[in-house]
């Protein structure tokens, strides 16, 4: 498997940047996991909208599916003028808030599936299995395999007792690591601090940590180092940057 981050901010773009995006690739299946501001654009920098097998959504808030909407309206447009043939685009995705899965759901080239704690999906080479989180929205944590390899993605969540165990073993774990631990409201805060996240990896046993959905102000080695203190084979996610699973 290969994960290619495409955007790795949250809730804004940092500068020249993108929120929360990343392809997953495995012998010829590529599925768009989170599609935030900016994704879109580098997303065809590797490949077509056509080449696409589906697109998992963790939760429905913009800085991880804005980009749905210009997708919708590429497809639309590409569907109108032949470009696209190939019938409509699986989508998982939470069914909360019904509003903004109607945006989504609504558009006749998108195929919605509504993702459930347990759930398992199958899309080309790669299986999804799914476990709801605790975040403002309905959010879910994915793990990913193909067989062999099994890569974990957080999505957004605050600290809950699934996460250590939703990641056990995993080859690759990569996390929600919105907050340093001085900007955490333990309880109320809708993010994972790098404290947090470093001691999740640590309980987990995962073989590798990348740290993403990253506050554009902070000093990135200072999220390195909080989260370092408590398990040691982790960096940070680097845009547009490739990693083999």
């Amino acid at each position: 498997m290969k994960l290619t981050v495409l955007g790795k901010y949250g809730p804004y773009p940092g500068a020249g940047g993108a929120c929360s995006g990343y392809l997953m690739e495995n012998e010829g299946t590529r599925v768009l996991i989170d599609c935030g501001s900016g994704v879109l654009s580098r997303l065809q920098l590797i490949c077509g909208i056509e080449d696409l097998d589906g697109v998992i959504l963790s939760h429905l808030h913009s800085d991880h599916m804005a980009d749905m909407i210009i997708l919708r309206y590429a497809l639309d447009i590409r569907t109108a003028r032949g470009l696209y043939n190939k019938g409509p685009l699986p989508v998982c995705l939470p069914g909360n808030p019904p509003e903004e899965y109607r945006r989504i759901a609504s558009a006749g080239v998108f195929k919605p599936i509504i993702i459930e704690s347990g759930m398992e999906i199958s899309l080309g080479s790669l299986k999804f299995t799914f476990e709801e989180m605790t975040h403002p929205v309905q959010s879910f944590a994915m793990a990913v395999s193909d067989g062999i390899k099994l890569a974990v993605y957080t999505g957004d969540t605050n600290y809950n007792e699934k996460i250590a165990g939703f990641a056990r073993n995993a080859d690759f774990f990569w996390a929600d690591t919105g907050l340093l631990d001085r900007d955490l409201v333990k309880g109320k805060s809708p993010h994972l601090s790098a404290d947090e996240v470093g001691k999740i990896a640590a309980e987990a046993g995962v073989k590798a940590l990348m740290l993403s959905h990253i506050w554009p102000g902070y000093d990135e080695k200072e999220l390195a180092g909080e989260a370092g203190q408590h398990y040691l084979n982790l960096f940070v996610a680097e845009e547009m940057k490739s990693y083999n699973i």
